[in-house]
């Protein structure tokens, strides 16, 4: 029984997990809409909840890597995205 119960606990925080980089993703795109730079890559990190994306410059092709705090908003990520 308590395999079955720590199974039912992994993948409940599975489906936490990939709510959060899901809409964590779709936050980062919206906020890079419009600018130089495209999302690449999203993920959490599970130890702090940090929010982290890999964006790549259109002309260049340089590639950079942000890390939002879980309180900051959607403006201030769109203000990281365009400060480069």
């Amino acid at each position: 029984m308590k395999q079955r119960t720590d199974l039912k606990q992994r993948a409940s925080a599975a489906r936490a997990v990939a709510a959060t980089t899901k809409a964590w993703s779709a936050a980062v795109t919206s906020a890079a809409a419009g600018s130089t730079w495209r999302v690449t890559a999203v993920w959490v990190e599970q130890s702090d909840g940090t929010r982290c994306a890999e964006l790549t410059h259109v002309g260049s092709g340089r590639v950079r890597t942000i890390r939002v705090p879980l309180s900051e908003a959607v403006e201030g990520c769109r203000a990281l995205i365009l400060a480069h």
